[in-house]
């Protein structure tokens, strides 16, 4: 390269000379010269230079792009973490969203009193809308809108049960659906089951069923029918007192409390506590397939104690009455509690009278809810502010109301006003106390078909369906109607019937039943007023015309079509009572309502009526003096 050029220079000096003078030949040679030398430097300079300033370049380009991919990496984990939170975050909403809308699922299921029928117009849903609205945001326990006021601001209960008690009066399977799509639509959305001796208990047991009782099968039918039309069923098990279906029985009665009486089981017997665990596993079994959420252990009216040995024992070893019975009712609900995921119910009365250390020992207000029980038209007197006090312990309560069968053991026709005033003193009660507690739960109206297993038939379902619809429709509106019953009439199609009294021309399952009883009961309360006060009946047709057959044939005459009358209505009655019966409920239901309820009137009529006809058939009577009777004891003598 330096050859070349030197080559040029030379050449180009030569070419130069022939131009230029000398001196400025030289002149010009030397910056020539100076200038390719200068060239010379800077071609080496970027040969040699440039190359290693690029190559710091880049390498102070790469480290600034790798200090750029390490920003980018940090933002990038610092953009995982919080995508992974949000994810987290999102669960967690999904995860509440899931459970708010079961909530409110089961706030659908639950809504005592579904519009179409009882709340579509009274302003309780509309007040659940403005309160929420007036909060801005609402609190998570208040998000299912309890509490649920009217515009009055009285209380309205989110849960409503009703009870069937199947210890009397048992209904046939395609009725015992039929009603439960009719209590459906008045609004309940449970149903408290007291299976009692019709359920198919197996092993043990089976020598206690009932011979008509249901058979497995059946009941599963019957579970899911109110599964499918969003009824729950709660099962009813008496654990304590009301026991007479196991204990009545020989096979049994060596565990009853009292050797007498067969009501309350011994409780300090190993045997015993295993039957109760048998019977609860047996029917807690078949509920859980389809749905069970609460578990009702009953232990009510507990009337003897500490009588069997066994149990005198544990009265010791517990330290008193209350205290064994808080024993006892506590390993029940454990023991139900350990099996199946529910909610444990007990009747309120056995735990009124002990006191919170007591319940405390015993851990009873995490292991049941109390349910506070009075069928009384004045509630402030037989269910007072105190018992509420003394349960307030435990976070959640419930109420018990009744619409039949709770109005004496022998009422077995319509009382309908006595049941409605109950519930409207249960809508002051309710909203007098639910302040105290976290959630009042629900009222259960309560449907008696006996007061025990060993009592006669109380009013039938039929008979207590328009005071049931009337009491519903009182706890929807929340407050006294004084007679106007809308609803009701828009749903059973007829007036409804008010105090005293029964009403006709109803639509609703089993209503014939319902009119039938009612004409019975009326007829038989014409005849007993015509048997006691009727001029010509008791003057001529007594116990003493019927013993001598000795009486006037005239008045006999005048007597005997009024029997004929009453003695043929009562007939036609019973002749129809038993096509219904044999439509809705089971054989023995005749027989028994017939016996207990018209077997007597009828059978005194018939006596008179053929006493009537002997007396009608004489031609002659006897000669006074001809009465004898036996004579007085020594014992009356002396006397």
């Amino acid at each position: 390269m330096a050859i070349a050029s030197g080559s040029l220079c030379r050449r180009t000096i030569r070419v130069v000379a022939h131009s230029f003078p000398l001196q400025r030949l030289r002149f010009f040679c030397v910056a020539l010269c100076l200038l390719l030398l200068f060239a010379l430097i800077i071609f080496y300079l970027n040969i040699s230079i440039g190359p290693i300033t690029d190559s710091e370049a880049l390498r102070q380009k790469l480290r600034s792009q790798s200090v750029q991919m390490g920003r980018m990496q940090t933002e990038l984990i610092d953009v995982s973490i919080k995508m992974e939170t949000l994810r987290n975050s999102e669960s967690v909403c999904q995860s509440q969203l899931a459970n708010l809308q079961q909530r409110k699922l089961g706030a659908k299921a639950d809504l005592a009193f579904p519009p179409p029928l009882f709340l579509a117009q009274n302003g309780v849903q509309q007040k659940q809308k403005d309160t929420a609205k007036s909060l801005g945001n609402v609190r998570a326990k208040d998000y299912d809108g309890y509490p649920m006021l009217t515009p009055e601001g009285n209380f309205v209960p989110p849960k409503l049960w009703i009870h069937f008690d199947l210890k009397g009066a048992p209904f046939k399977v395609p009725y015992f659906i039929e009603l439960l799509r009719f209590v459906r639509q008045l609004g309940i959305n449970g149903v408290l089951v007291e299976w009692e001796d019709m359920f198919p208990y197996k092993g043990l047991l089976s020598s206690a069923v009932n011979g008509d009782a249901y058979s497995l099968a059946e009941v599963e039918q019957i579970l899911e029918t109110a599964k499918q039309i969003g009824l729950e069923i709660i099962p009813l098990v008496q654990t304590f007192g009301h026991l007479e279906w196991v204990l009545k029985l020989e096979q049994f009665a060596h565990l009853r409390e009292d050797p007498k009486f067969p009501q309350v089981i011994c409780i300090g017997n190993a045997e015993a506590f295993e039957l109760l665990q048998t019977m609860i596993v047996q029917v807690a079994e078949v509920h859980a397939r389809f749905g069970m959420r609460h578990f009702h252990i009953g232990a009510d009216e507990v009337f003897q104690l500490g009588v069997c040995n066994e149990s005198v024992r544990e009265l010791r070893a517990q330290g008193g009455r209350e205290r064994t019975i808080l024993w006892h009712i506590g390993r029940v609900a454990s023991f139900i509690k350990e099996k199946f995921p529910v909610t444990i119910l007990a009747w309120h009365d056995m735990l009124v009278q002990v006191t919170e250390k007591e319940l405390d020992d015993y851990q009873m207000t995490d292991k049941l809810e109390p349910v506070l029980w009075s069928y009384a038209e004045d509630l402030d007197m037989f269910l007072p502010f105190s018992h509420w006090m003394a349960l307030k312990p435990f976070k959640n309560v419930w109420g018990a109301s009744a619409f039949k069968g709770a109005d004496g053991p022998m009422r077995f026709h319509s009382n309908p006003m006595h049941y409605v005033r109950n519930h409207e003193s249960w809508v002051n009660q309710m909203t007098r106390v639910y302040k105290e507690f976290d959630r009042f739960q629900g009222l259960i109206i309560t449907g008696w078909s006996r007061y025990d297993h060993l009592a006669i038939l109380c009013e039938l379902f039929p008979v207590g369906i328009p005071a049931l619809s009337m009491s519903i429709e009182t706890i929807a509106m929340g407050r006294p109607l004084n007679g106007k019953y809308e609803k009701t009439r828009e749903l059973l199609k007829c007036q409804p019937p008010s105090e005293p009294g029964y009403t006709s021309g109803c639509q609703f399952p089993g209503k014939r039943i319902y009119e039938l009883i009612n004409e019975c009961f009326y007829e038989l309360r014409q005849f007993r007023k015509y048997f006691t006060s009727d001029f010509d009946l008791n003057g001529w047709v007594s116990a003493f015309a019927e013993r001598e057959t000795f009486s006037s044939p005239f008045y006999i005459a005048k007597v005997l079509p009024n029997i004929d009358l009453y003695l043929a209505i009562l007939e036609r009655i019973e002749h129809d009572l038993r096509i219904e019966f044999q439509k809705h409920f089971f054989t023995e239901l005749a027989d028994e309502f017939v016996l207990t309820y018209m077997a007597p009137e009828m059978a005194s009529l018939r006596a008179k009526k053929a006493v009537a006809q002997s007396i009608l058939k004489a031609k002659t009577f006897a000669r006074r003096p001809f009465v004898k009777f036996p004579p007085m004891s020594t014992k009356d003598n002396e006397l």
